[in-house]
């Protein structure tokens, strides 16, 4: 009777080792599940980004019209009717919606540092060096909030007059 007893003991012993090694095996088949799904969860976030980023330019592609109007209020065109300047400001707005995204996805880490890095510079060259977008900036600066709202007006050269009417 005793060897029996020891023999059921050992049997449980060794269905907590299984039971434990299997867990494990649990946990890393977790692991790489998670894994996966911030792979995919950044893939999409990096999609997202450039589709956003680059909706203005394709809608220029699209319409040598537009692309005619946004370079006159790039350049910060006084004789624009309040139509042109109305197309001018919501595309513009698209734009810096676009630099926004890719901002809080930078913060968080969601998309390539390479990315980011391109992007930024593209839009940091935008606004430093086309006056429309401190005339944008000026009206449409309130759509922002912190901290992409400071990001954005630290950039802006000190010459312009980005303060609010």
């Amino acid at each position: 009777m005793r060897n029996n007893k020891i023999s059921l003991q050992g049997l449980a012993h060794i269905g907590e080792f299984i039971g434990g090694i299997a867990i494990i095996i649990s946990l890393v088949y977790l692991a790489m599940q998670v894994s996966d799904s911030n792979r995919l969860l950044r893939s999409q976030a990096h999609y997202n980004a450039l589709m956003l980023a680059q909706g203005p330019g394709a809608m220029m592609i699209q319409n040598p019209e537009l692309s005619t109007l946004v370079v006159r209020c790039q350049a910060g065109d006084d004789d624009l009717s309040s139509a042109v300047l109305a197309r001018c400001n919501q595309y513009a707005l698209m734009e810096i919606n676009g630099w926004e995204y890719l901002y809080y996805q930078h913060l968080d880490n969601s998309i390539p540092p390479q990315l980011w890095l391109g992007s930024d510079a593209y839009y940091r060259n935008e606004i430093q060096t086309k006056i429309g977008y401190a005339k944008f900036w000026k009206d449409y600066h309130i759509a922002y909030a912190e901290p992409f709202h400071s990001y954005v007006v630290a950039l802006f050269p000190p010459e312009s007059d980005i303060s609010p009417q």
